[in-house]
């Protein structure tokens, strides 16, 4: 609301301004007779050539234009032997601009005004982020929310500091802003390359680690394949960016295209990296409320005896804690559910190893209700909500959590979500190597989650590049 109260006003600001530019200075002040102007059509542009005497002394003389009727004028003007001739175009909503660098009256004030819209912006978005930790939120549209965030700060930053540097803060033609915004998106992987090639060797070393521990499977290499990504995008970048400028004006500029496009999109995909990491880690460290129904425990391998693995124990042992604390805390008690059916391997379902388990720490029968069907994490929420269904005379209204190891609580969120049931993780710690890898396989299941709204993102982006770059040729 804010922004678009700001946007009225700096509407508002322009068409109550006329277009004036510099044309003339002079240490003396010009007779009549060295001053004209002639318009080609006076019902559409009101013009005159005014003398303003500057702080220094000097005499500055504006060539001043006021709308009239909306339409294109030209206006030849000649002061002090020095003349031009501009195209001027009136709009029916007040605003002037020039044709050749798309300068209009109240230009001043476009470039802070956008910038503020962008705070705002920002800011909003940025509360809304917070408002969805506070209420254990997690989901993939949270971390595209976060992805934008980074985003649009990454912009907000990089084209301040460049203002703050060159000065410009007042004086920006619309065709400046334009190719300010172009370069600055084409910057932004630049700025961050010292983190991203980082990032890309950490994963290569934790791949190695993980394919060490737990072997060979193509999904232990997901870390390595985003590292190797994210070299090569950088490499193109830099091929286009060395690209001779023998080569010929057209095929420079569109090696300009190409590295804009690739920056662009690169620096898109690195803040929805970024902000998925980000809500992972967040996921794990959130405390859900004392106040659950029913606890369910996602199952993952067990023991060829049928015992829980260690990882599987840890899983059990957080639940078993946060009831507990639960109970110590507000006097309820939780029923736990055990969610995982029987592999080809195994003696027994995971479900029952984990009552078993269960019961042998204590927790009476009948506060466990087993799910002893299900093969993967969007099977384990989407029949534990069936068995709490059954077994509490409805989900609705029903307080619910699950626990699993801490690299897969944010994928236990958004499976919850794909499952139409509201639930809040409890995260288990486990070995550093698995983090990575479970992390970009939860970037990777956000493109494909989300795919149609990337899709739209990328294709505006190659679309306004291509604009941008050809412009100059359809003019």
């Amino acid at each position: 609301m804010l922004s678009i109260v700001l946007a009225v006003l700096v509407y508002f600001f322009i068409a109550s301004h006329s277009y004036s530019e510099l044309v003339f200075a002079s240490e003396k002040k010009l007779a009549p007779s060295q001053i004209s102007y002639e318009v080609s059509d006076s019902d559409i542009i009101s013009t005159d050539i005014e003398c303003r005497q500057a702080s220094d002394g000097k005499y500055e003389y504006y060539l001043s234009v006021k709308p009239v009727n909306p339409g294109t004028a030209s206006v030849e003007y000649k002061v002090g032997g020095v003349g031009d001739r501009l195209i001027m175009n009136s709009t029916g909503l007040g605003t002037i601009y020039e044709d050749e660098f798309l300068k209009f009256n109240g230009q001043e004030a476009l470039l802070p005004a956008m910038l503020l819209i962008m705070l705002i912006v920002l800011v909003c978005f940025t509360h809304t982020f917070v408002e969805m930790f506070r209420a254990g939120d997690f989901s993939y549209s949270m971390a595209v929310l976060g992805g934008v965030i980074l985003y649009l700060a990454g912009i907000l930053i990089i084209i301040t500091v460049y203002c703050v540097q060159e000065q410009v803060w007042v004086w920006m033609p619309l065709s400046f802003i334009g190719a300010l915004l172009f370069y600055t998106g084409a910057i932004f992987p630049i700025v961050t390359a010292p983190a991203m090639l980082l990032l890309a060797a950490a994963l290569f070393v934790s791949n190695i680690w993980l394919l060490r521990r737990e072997g060979f499977r193509f999904q232990n290499l997901l870390s390595a394949l985003l590292g190797f990504a994210i070299i090569a995008a950088y490499a193109a970048i830099m091929i286009f960016a060395v690209l001779p400028e023998q080569s010929g004006v057209i095929l420079v500029r569109l090696s300009s295209a190409v590295q804009s496009i690739i920056s662009y999109v690169l620096g898109y995909l690195e803040c929805m990296l970024f902000s998925c990491m980000i809500c992972a880690v967040l996921s794990t460290v959130y405390k859900p409320p004392f106040d659950k129904d029913y606890i369910i425990i996602l199952g993952c391998a067990i023991c060829s005896d049928g015992t829980p693995t260690p990882l599987l124990r840890g899983r059990i042992d957080r639940a078993i804690a946060f009831e507990s604390e639960q109970f110590s805390k507000s006097g309820k008690h939780a029923f736990f559910v055990p969610s995982g059916g029987q592999g080809s391997d195994e003696v027994i379902s995971e479900a029952e190893s984990m009552k078993r388990y269960l019961m042998e720490q204590g927790i009476p029968e009948e506060q466990i209700v087993p799910e002893d069907k299900s093969v993967n994490t969007l099977q384990n929420m989407e029949f534990s909500k069936t068995v709490i269904e059954k077994h509490g005379s409805g989900a609705r209204g029903k307080k619910i959590a699950f626990s699993t190891t801490n690299y897969h609580v944010f994928r236990g969120y958004t499976m919850a979500h794909k499952a139409s049931m509201h639930a809040h993780g409890l995260s288990a710690k486990t070995k550093l190597y698995f983090y990575p890898n479970a992390l970009v396989r939860e970037f990777i299941g956000l493109l494909y989650e989300q795919k149609k709204k990337h899709i739209a993102v990328v294709a505006e982006i190659i679309i306004l590049i291509t604009l941008y770059c050809i412009t100059p040729y359809l003019l």
